[in-house]
């Protein structure tokens, strides 16, 4: 194990070459999400215990840390370095570094439980943590933290393991070697589901059918000591979560709606997406089938042919028939190919044409398959018993896990470029039905459920090549292949758009450090103060000032999040038009109950700065501070 977590520190280094020259100093991707992950840090490490859900953005209202991702998993990691440094971007990058060695770590240990082969499991870690996903979602923290994943199923897996599967039942002996096993993955789960709300809802219904496929393939449904202990392992797993998930309840009864289906629909991944890479990607990059928000989706070649030969070794030893049934076994085979190519060309937009019958409609093709595939498994004894031998290998589950989170990911509708191709889907039934896919934006971060699946059958395809390369050669090679099919280096460090929304703003500082030396005299200021800072209600500017605020911990008013209040939006366009509608700008400013106002002066364009200033001079704001153009202000 030691040698594989080696291998992924120093793959993760070059991989993300050259943040590790800047650690303290540098952030990978952008000042948007990256920033409010360190400041959700750096909050979590300084105030654990009463009133840290009240964090201090968007003032007086209750409950801000639960606008987004609480992330008290990836701060207790940090924590010992945080009380060191006190240096938000240090700790953000150790953390964001140590997601690639855990992700690999796991599925290195997943896969080779369930291969046997180290070489197997090495391209399994490689797979799943330096996957062209992670590229996409380098400025994701909360969606790189997806290690927990393997290590949940690693536990689940040994567990099962020890107990007497031939036999139908786990005996004395085993249920004592097991539970430490169980136990571990209990904590892997529950630590997985605090570290990003989407796995909470993702992962967990994963969980659910990789328990029901252990304990089918193993004949243990009728064990009650095992049912007990599993199902105790996840009440546990729920009644360790709920609290956490409390807040986000109450901020449902304060007035948060769920995502629309429109929104919703927005983030999911078209068909397409799959065939759309990061164009930050030096060799798919080019791979630009259907550019879209949260929608490069493409899994890399090397990965997808391992998979693919990983699943046909699994089917021809499963299919595997008596003499003199090869023509038929033949002319099946070339049916479900014949089927799975229909199904995909009309989810791509192509409609068939055949003898002069045209097929256009996606669900009804796939209800025809489905009827189809019925018919033979009643009329073939040979074709249910190669099926059933073929569900109870781990090949099969996770070509299953890897189906169902891509038929997620395309969300309440499936769209080929844009296009509707079925106005009904799985994901839309988890929507209406499930609770917790209501709150969540973006289903196309089934992505990563999805490179899981495919890290552990490019496993199985790495075993299948043993009849033609030595295991390690083809390790090596594998391996060497999937990273730089994702390379992308150098990755984009410190990105600074200027493109806003508000007009007559001036683009922000490339750097963010060191703070501007406004903070230090906000850090003298009471411990009751409450700030706003002008200009407010545009992303770049408020997430800055959140970072900013670890200096010094006053309350904001600003915020940024993954919601806001509602009167946050009125008080930002009350603040826009400040120098036309005076009266009801200060009217505003009076009701956000600030005792403080910072006019970042070179923050606007032209002397819009200075008349905003002027403005609240005007309305009997007391000057305290003015440091590099920026101007602190009493409310009275």
């Amino acid at each position: 194990m030691k040698p594989a977590t080696a291998l992924y520190a120093a793959l993760a280094v070059v991989f993300t070459w050259p943040l590790v020259l800047g650690l303290t100093h540098d952030v990978p991707g952008d000042f948007g999400d990256p920033l409010l992950n360190a400041w959700i840090l750096s909050w979590d490490a300084t105030h654990l215990g009463r009133g840290w859900w009240s964090a201090n953005i968007f003032h007086p209202h209750p409950l801000a840390l639960a606008y987004s991702e609480h992330l008290l998993p990836q701060a207790l990691q940090i924590l010992p370095i945080y009380a060191v440094t006190r240096n938000p971007i240090l700790c953000y990058n150790l953390l964001f570094l140590s997601t690639f060695v855990l992700s690999g770590l796991g599925a290195f240990l997943l896969a080779r439980d369930l291969t046997g082969s180290r070489e197997a499991a090495i391209v399994a870690g490689a797979a799943f943590a330096f996957a062209p996903y992670r590229v996409a979602a380098t400025p994701h923290l909360q969606v790189l933290s997806s290690a927990w994943m393997p290590f949940a199923l690693f536990g689940f897996r040994r567990y099962f393991a020890r107990g007497a599967a031939t036999q139908g039942h786990l005996t004395d002996r085993a249920a004592t070697q097991g539970r430490p096993y169980l136990v571990g993955a209990a904590v892997a789960w529950w630590l997985q589901n605090l570290s990003c709300g989407y796995y909470l809802v993702f992962f967990s219904p994963v969980v659910a059918i990789y328990l029901a496929w252990e304990l089918t393939t193993r004949s243990l449904w009728r064990d009650r000591r095992v049912l007990l202990q599993v199902g105790s392992a996840c009440v546990v797993v729920a009644a360790a979560t709920l609290p956490f998930l409390l807040p986000y309840l109450r901020l449902r009864e304060l007035g948060f709606s769920p995502r629309s289906l429109a929104e919703t629909m927005k983030f999911s991944a078209d068909v397409y997406a799959y065939l759309t890479a990061d164009p930050n990607g030096h060799v798919w990059g080019w791979l630009q089938a259907w550019p879209h928000p949260e929608g490069a989706l493409f899994p890399g070649l090397t990965i997808v042919a391992l998979a693919v030969a990983g699943v046909a070794r699994a089917l021809q030893a499963s299919a595997e028939q008596p003499p003199g049934r090869a023509a038929g076994r033949l002319a099946l085979q070339l049916t479900a190919v014949g089927a799975a190519a229909l199904l995909t060309a009309l989810l791509l937009g192509f409609p068939i044409h055949l003898a002069g019958l045209r097929i256009a409609s996606f669900p009804r093709a796939l209800a025809i398959v489905a009827i189809a595939a019925v018919a033979v498994l009643a009329a073939s004894p040979l074709t249910r018993r190669a099926l059933t031998r073929w569900l109870s290998t781990p090949t099969a589950l996770f070509t299953l896990i890897a189906l169902f989170a891509i038929a997620m990911s395309w969300g309440p509708e499936i769209h080929a470029r844009g296009r509707m191709v079925a106005a009904t889907s799985l994901y839309g039934f988890f929507y209406r039905h499930v609770p917790g896919f209501d709150g969540l934006r973006v289903p196309a971060r089934f992505d990563m459920i999805l490179t899981l699946a495919l890290a552990m059958l490019a496993a199985a395809g790495v075993m299948a090549l043993r009849t033609w390369l030595d295991l390690r050669t083809a390790a090596i090679l594998a391996t060497i292949a999937i990273v730089l099919e994702s390379m992308a280096i150098p990755i984009p460090l410190n990105q600074n758009s200027t493109q806003y929304t508000q007009p007559g703003l001036a683009p922000l500082p490339a750097s963010i450090t060191p703070p501007p030396k406004v903070y230090d005299v906000v850090r003298t200021l009471p411990e009751d103060a409450a700030i706003v800072e002008l200009p407010l209600g545009e992303p770049a500017f408020d997430v800055r000032y959140m970072f900013f605020s670890t200096v010094h911990w006053r309350r904001l008013v600003n915020g940024y999040s993954g919601g806001a209040p509602k009167d946050y939006e009125e008080l930002d366009q009350a603040l826009q038009d400040a120098l036309a509608r005076p009266e009801r700008a200060w009217a505003a400013l009076v009701r956000s109950r600030a005792t403080h106002v910072i006019v970042h002066e070179a923050y606007y364009d032209g002397d819009r700065g200075e008349r905003i200033a002027a403005w609240l001079r005007s309305r009997g704001a007391h000057q305290i501070a003015t440091l590099d153009r920026d101007i602190v202000f009493e409310m009275r």
